[in-house]
């Protein structure tokens, strides 16, 4: 065989070789490639999945979370007007009383009443000269204060002189007395028993109107 010949043989041979070296290498590339497509492609699969799955979880949360918001407004809601309609019935409540103060002011056994508080002021006082505030109604009874300041003298075992103010008062009814000798005054007026009164009052007449369970 020629030398030619054999450089021919021997050429085609590497070729051959390397194009089967070639093959071998693109089909193995491929296989690498397809195989690191596909676990790229379950990654992204898992990826995703999990994306939806927590972006499931946090709208089911926000919808819990709004879902309580509406309760809790709701609730809340209910309970204010709740709150009102017991306002506004203690609030009844108090202005029938004052209604019913007023008929007592306005009727006959009210100048007794009105003597009882004014010996009951004069006592807390001690007692001594004394000016009481009367409104302009009531200080037209002709209330005799010179025989109820012996009377309250007897029961105190002091002097005690009442004089009629010149300044008549702005209230529904009672009075006002106030001690010259200490410059101390009680207020003894239908409008401020019933404020004194008014947080007992209030307590009493919405355990009345209202049992625990509302």
């Amino acid at each position: 065989m020629s030398l030619v010949g054999d450089l021919e043989k021997l050429t085609s041979t590497i070729i051959e070789r390397a194009k089967d070296e070639a093959r071998n290498i693109i089909a193995k590339a491929r296989e690498e490639a397809e195989e690191v497509v596909k676990k790229a492609v379950e990654e992204a699969r898992r990826k995703a999945e999990i994306e939806a799955s927590e972006m499931m979880r946090r709208r089911r949360e926000e919808a819990l979370s709004r879902r309580r918001s509406e309760v809790a407004k709701a609730r809340a809601d209910a309970y204010r007007r709740l709150l009102d309609h017991k306002e506004k019935l203690i609030e009844k409540v108090v202005e029938e009383a004052k209604k019913r103060l007023q008929n007592i002011v306005e009727s006959k056994d009210y100048e007794r009443a009105l003597v009882g508080m004014l010996k009951e002021a004069v006592k807390v006082l001690g007692g001594g000269m004394i000016e009481v505030k009367l409104n302009k109604r009531d200080a037209r009874l002709g209330l005799s204060l010179a025989d109820i300041a012996k009377e309250i003298a007897r029961e105190l075992g002091e002097p005690v002189e009442l004089r009629l103010s010149s300044e008549l008062g702005d209230f529904m009814g009672g009075l006002m007395a106030k001690s010259l000798k200490v410059e101390i005054e009680v207020d003894y007026t239908i409008e401020g028993i019933l404020e004194r009164k008014w947080r007992k009052l209030r307590s009493e007449v919405a355990k009345l109107l209202f049992s625990e369970e509302d």
